[in-house]
């Protein structure tokens, strides 16, 4: 290479270089125009849920109205705000914006759906974040639980210690919070129990091939059981396929969003799915009743329509497919509960796929019917538990039915006792929480004797050091409290507790408690007038009677 083109190309990547430093400016410069000039705007994306087929939940999502290039798509500028730091004023306009429009849906009677808004980690290390989130709850009058904060799970882990405080004072007046794009990270939902969180969304990269990919269907039914584990909401992203989202009602999760419910829209049109009631269309959100479901994949159709014949005459519904792939698919689209695949197909032979509808949907029940028998693959796809049974071609139609009808009762009778455990399990942990009051009820209880037993002891020590008789009478005539000089009084030192207070009494003072006269009396006992009191008790306590207090007045001459 010559000399002058080496200089040219060094030249050449200098303009490159330089033209990118002045885009970068101009991008910059424009971002800040932006925010003065009121070009961004917010769309919201709704969230649905997978049991009452609703929205329940709205992310706000910031858009950039250029006044020149249109709506510019958030990954070409929100690098560059949170580069500038501009992400500071532009996130605080976004939680302040959505706050007002979700309370603004409120008050117009839409039902009360909550907002997500995404913290970015130049946000979450901000030391007033608290206060900005507060003073956006008290400008829009939203009430904190219709907030939710996402923070992606990269950000959480940057300082872990100052996350959980600045988290936990925004839990404690209400807000909710969630990780978001969570699988993406280092970090697991072990150590993330350590922060305040009330949801997980798993990413879309998951959510893409989980009706092909058995990793990913894999990895997500981890997460939601994790999850919930640990009372955690799961909302699956990025929904596009029936299939995805038959997978994920048949996994538990708790709400999904993406384009196949709808793409992000404005606030008008939000409004108008609220006010319509927009929800979840689907077969695979239908009530229990379930028709019996099968699936037939080979790649012959003439097989195929025998069968179907035959099967559906027994009140079967068949569905059938002519490839692995698109048996995968139907799947993912319907409830089976039998699977009945042949051996030798184009693509992928029938023991691979039964493997892999057996990682991907582990209740149904797998059958292989062929005429191509590979001994060792059949044999070790049995033995895995991949195979529920294997049926030659041509096959006896007897049996076949026979054998289906087994496997549709085999499939039932596991359904019933996956919801006994379930039940069973739900009922363990309400014991277990029962018996946790119980065993705290108990406790309060023991301390409060405990307590009470110290003041009755305190209480009896310092009556006795009083300097005058007394005997207290409950409601029944029966002495409950007698100090020491009363009993050296009354019975000579003996104990007055227990016994009826005609039985020891004087009867001059018996008749005077019988008459409740007010005043005192004067009474003369072993050579010493008396002068005795009495005050009616429970005025200030839950107990009742009288007590008697006696003051000496002398001896007698």
């Amino acid at each position: 290479m010559k000399s002058d083109q080496i200089l040219l190309d060094a030249d050449s990547i200098e303009d490159c270089a330089s033209e990118s430093a002045s885009a970068a400016q101009r991008l910059e410069a424009d971002l800040r125009c932006a925010l003065l000039r009121n070009e961004f705007l917010l769309h919201y994306q709704p969230q649905v849920s997978c049991h009452s087929a609703r929205i329940v939940g709205v992310e706000a999502l910031i858009r950039w109205q250029h006044p020149t290039r249109g709506l510019v798509a958030p990954g070409e500028f929100i690098p560059m705000l949170e580069e500038s730091g501009l992400i500071i004023p532009v996130g605080e306009w976004v939680l302040r914006t959505a706050c007002k429009q979700t309370r603004a849906w409120q008050e117009a009677g839409l039902g009360r759906t909550g907002v997500a808004v995404n913290l970015s980690g130049r946000q979450l290390e901000m030391e007033n974040l608290f206060a900005i989130v507060k003073a956006a709850l008290d400008e829009s009058g939203l009430e904190p639980a219709y907030l939710e904060l996402e923070l992606t799970e990269s950000y959480l882990m940057r300082n872990p210690e100052g996350a959980i405080a600045t988290l936990s004072r925004l839990k404690a007046i209400g807000v909710r919070i969630s990780v978001d794009d969570f699988g993406t990270g280092y970090s697991s939902l072990a150590y993330l129990k350590r922060f305040p969180l009330d949801t997980v969304k798993v990413d879309r990269s998951f959510i893409q091939n989980i009706v092909m990919d058995s990793d990913d269907a894999a990895i997500t039914r981890a997460v939601i059981s994790m999850a919930h584990s640990l009372k955690l909401d799961v909302i699956a992203e990025g929904v596009e396929t029936e299939a995805q989202l038959g997978l994920l009602i048949a996994n538990n999760c708790d709400a999904i969003q993406g384009y196949y419910f709808s793409r992000p829209v404005d606030a008008d049109t939000l409004a108008t799915m609220l006010r319509e009631d927009r929800r979840l269309v689907s077969k695979l959100l239908a009530d229990d009743a379930h028709a019996r479901t099968l699936l037939l994949v080979d790649d012959d159709e003439a097989i195929i329509n025998v069968l179907k014949l035959l099967l559906c005459r027994n009140g079967y519904r068949v569905l059938s497919a002519n490839s692995a792939e698109q048996g995968l698919t139907l799947l993912g689209e319907n409830r089976v509960d039998v699977v009945i695949s042949d051996q030798k197909m184009p693509g992928m032979k029938g023991v691979e796929f039964l493997r892999r509808v057996k990682e991907i949907h582990p209740d149904s029940v797998r059958m292989m019917l062929s005429g191509y028998t590979d001994l060792k693959s059949v044999s070790d796809a049995i033995n895995e538990g991949a195979i529920y049974k294997f049926l030659s071609k041509p096959w006896d139609n007897e049996l076949l039915c026979t054998n289906i009808e087994e496997a549709f009762r085999s499939k039932e009778m596991a359904a019933d006792n996956k919801r006994l455990g379930e039940e069973l399990h739900a009922a363990n942990i309400e014991l277990a929480r029962v018996n946790e009051d119980l065993r705290q009820h108990l406790h309060v209880k023991s301390q409060q004797v405990m307590r009470d037993e110290i003041a009755l002891g305190t209480a009896q020590e310092v009556l006795q050091l009083l300097p005058w008789p007394y005997v207290g009478i409950d409601s029944d005539g029966m002495v409950a409290v007698a100090s020491a000089d009363a009993e050296a009084l009354f019975a000579n030192g003996a104990p007055l507790l227990g016994t009826m207070a005609v039985e020891c009494l004087p009867g001059a003072l018996i008749e005077w408690l019988d008459s409740e006269e007010a005043g005192v009396l004067g009474l003369d006992i072993a050579g010493s007038r008396y002068r005795v009191s009495r005050r009616a008790m429970g005025a200030n306590s839950r107990s009742s009677g009288t007590l008697l207090t006696l003051e000496s007045e002398g001896s007698r001459p």
